[in-house]
């Protein structure tokens, strides 16, 4: 009950009561004494009653205009002019809100319908999130009495299965440039009902529906449209000039639907599109030969893609991801040129079909980013790269490719990004002074070996080169006989991170990566490795990353605290007892020593780490409980983080294995003690047996004497 209708009924409620005590008191003066007396003894116990009883109905009037006045206080949060009233599990839009509120919140409530009044109170509204409800019912034109809404989002609704569609669906929105119908089960032929004149709008969702077809007609209500989200609905057919009423729009989500070919692309003014994700066999765009496209971002992975796509009247396209497709490249243009204008072979859509146009004018020449992997490539056909002159970023990896050749300085001057990782390659041809912008080169797990052994020395900018599983075996310094077959790492200048991981490396010889200023290396995986003295000699200055993990190293033969700068250092999994000895104070934050063999670590090794370590790793070792000293130290301050401290063991003398965090001093105290003892026990036992020992000897001999003498 409203707080106006409150008062009213108790004014009436007073009135009556009133009315009715004087009609008493008028009755009672029309009798004579004797009844005039009881009367008005009668009017007396009345109006007691009376009394009583309108001061227990406002009692319980007043009760109940507190309640309604307390459902209407909702603990929303407000901050200027914004209130958010998410997830308070409303029925029912607040009306006690101040009137002057700019946005409005009402996600993750359980409205089930929007009516004009209260919402129509708050005239300044220009946001309204309305989304994650349970909304079927919108009243006509309640949006539409909001003069200055902009932004309005119904995302996650059930739209779609309520009466809001019988009427005019939202209505006119003239002033609303944001619309999220997104996830709220809509079908094809809803969708235009629903909604109606928008004028101003510039984005709108209607992604996670359940369209299956766009009609010619779909978006005339929506001229100004520039951002349309398309996303996980079930399209199969977009009807001729669908888009034709939307001059201005710029990006166009197509991804997750059922689209099986584009065939006829025509849409000039549009910038981005995405497309990823359908069954797509074929992309070509309009047969216009003087149309202006603007398209610049194009995503096509995750198709079937059987062959490149026609990208010919793409001047400005400076993204293309075609990765999860089965795009394989001819080798060469089929024999007499006829094939040329076949774009069924794959051919006409490659950037070097036609042979007569300058790089500069070529239409991929501006492309930045070219996404090729996870496809069927076998190999790069001759050309194919030269005309991209603008390329950042290549990925061909997780193709079939055998072979990898850079023929010269002028091929891909500005790439700076190369992944052909995850192919078979066994060549990789490397001109010189070729990729002369190339930072990173990624060419793990492909089947490189007996490389010709300055492979990477003309790469003036490399600063990451990645070479995990393949068979790569680095020579000795400048002065070092290099074996055959073997790669120089020595003097790359520019290098900076080298990753030889699993690359079945026997020796690594001294001076291996002289005047090459890593500051990461890792050479795991590589067991029975021999890391001779002196291989990493030139990186004491600079590296900060040093993993050996998984050689079966039983000694280091690297003077590790000279390591000025090294931050972390993984010899896990190794055969390890001893550590170099730490006496001054380094850098090391990260020790990992997890499945070694080591049982003390004594604070004389270990002290100059004090400082800096953080972490240290020691999972899997036969620790003794006695005698580590320094590391109990820093289980109990917690100067360092010791991972797994809880199932960290250790062992006194060949008793079994107890928790490290357990140990107390005083138990190797008695440990001591107990020892002592023995020792003491031995020793008199010892002596014991000396004496008495001592004592038979001379008995014996004195029985002898003593025998020679009775015989005289």
């Amino acid at each position: 009950m409203c707080p106006g209708h409150l008062t009213a009924t108790l004014s009436s409620i007073v009135t009556v009561a009133g009315g009715s005590q004087w009609q008493n008191s008028h009755q009672a003066t029309c009798c004579t004494d004797g009844t005039l007396r009881h009367g008005e003894h009668g009017s007396s116990s009345v109006r007691i009653a009376m009394s009583h009883q309108i001061l227990l109905l406002l009692a319980v009037l007043t009760q109940g205009l507190a309640t309604s006045q307390q459902r209407d206080k909702v603990p929303c949060e407000m901050v200027d002019k914004e209130v958010s009233c998410q997830g308070l599990g409303l029925l029912q839009v607040p009306s006690m809100l101040p009137r002057d509120i700019e946005a409005l919140d009402l996600s993750g409530n359980q409205l089930r319908s929007i009516l004009a009044s209260p919402l129509g109170f708050y005239m300044a509204l220009r946001h309204l999130d309305l989304s994650t409800n349970e909304i079927s019912f919108i009243q006509t034109g309640v949006f539409q009495a909001l003069p200055h809404l902009e932004h309005l989002n119904l995302a996650r609704n059930r739209l779609a299965a309520g009466t809001v569609l019988s009427a005019p669906g939202l209505g006119p929105l003239p002033r609303v440039t944001s619309l999220d119908l997104s996830g709220n089960s809509l079908y094809s032929g809803l969708v235009e009902r629903l909604l109606g004149e928008a004028p101003a709008l510039l984005t709108l969702s209607l992604a996670e529906n359940s369209l299956t077809r766009l009609a010619r007609h779909t978006f005339w209500g929506t001229p100004a449209l520039e951002r349309l989200d398309l996303h996980s609905n079930v399209l199969m057919d977009i009807e001729d000039g669908a888009f034709e009423a939307l001059p201005h729009l710029a990006h166009l989500n197509l991804s997750r639907n059922s689209l099986t070919c584009i065939s006829d692309f025509s849409l000039q003014q549009l910038r981005v599109l995405d497309l990823s994700c359908n069954s797509i066999e074929a992309f070509q765009t309009a047969p216009e030969p003087w149309a202006e496209y603007q398209l610049a971002w194009l995503d096509l992975r995750e198709n079937k893609l059987l062959h490149f796509p026609d990208l010919a009247a793409l001047p400005r396209l400076i993204y293309l991801n075609v990765s999860n497709n089965l795009i394989r490249l001819p080798a060469g243009p089929p024999q007499g040129g006829e094939g040329i204008h076949a774009p069924s072979e794959g051919w006409s859509a490659l950037p070097f079909s036609n042979p007569s146009r300058n790089a500069s004018s070529h239409p991929l020449s501006q492309l930045l980013n070219l996404d090729l992997s996870y496809n069927e490539i076998e190999l790069v056909p001759e050309g194919f790269l030269e005309p991209l002159t603008s390329l950042r970023f290549l990925n061909l990896s997780r193709n079939c490719l055998r072979g990898f050749a850079v023929p010269g300085a002028a091929f891909l001057p500005c790439l700076v990004h190369l992944d052909v990782s995850h192919n078979a390659l066994a060549t990789l041809a490397l001109a010189s002074r070729a990729l002369g912008s190339l930072r990173t080169l990624l060419l793990q797990d492909n089947a490189l070996q007996d490389l010709p052994p300055y492979t990477f020395a003309g790469l003036a900018s490399l600063q990451r080169l990645n070479l995990q599983g393949n068979r790569v075996r680095p020579c000795g310094g400048p002065g070092e006989p290099g074996a055959l077959g073997c790669v120089a790492f020595s003097g790359l200048s520019s290098l900076r991170v080298l990753n030889l991981v699993d690359n079945e490396m026997e020796r690594l010889r001294a001076g291996a990566f002289l005047h090459t200023p890593l500051t990461e290396l890792d050479l795991s995986a590589n067991p029975g490795l021999d890391v001779v003295t002196g291989a990493l000699a030139g990186l004491e200055a600079s590296l900060e990353v040093l993993a050996l993990q998984g050689n079966g190293l039983a000694v280091l033969q690297v003077d590790l605290p000279c390591f000025s700068c090294l931050k972390r250092l993984n010899l896990a999994e190794n055969r390890l007892s001893r550590l170099p000895a730490w006496t001054q104070a380094v850098s090391l934050e990260v020790l990992d020593l997890r499945n070694n063999s080591f049982s003390l670590l004594p604070g004389s090794a270990m002290g100059g780490l004090e400082t800096s370590l953080r972490r240290l790793y020691l999972q899997g070792n036969p620790l003794s409980c006695c005698g580590n000293g320094w590391l109990a130290a820093q289980l109990h301050q917690g100067r360092v983080d010791v991972d797994g401290t809880q199932d960290l063991t250790c062992r006194f003398g060949s008793q079994e294995e107890v928790a490290l965090s357990h140990v107390r001093p005083e138990d190797c105290e008695k440990g001591g003690l107990k020892n002592v003892n023995l020792i003491i026990i031995l020793t008199f036992a010892l002596v014991s047996a000396i004496l008495l020992t001592t004592l038979a000897t001379c008995c014996c001999v004195r029985r002898q004497k003593f025998g020679q003498q009775y015989k005289a």
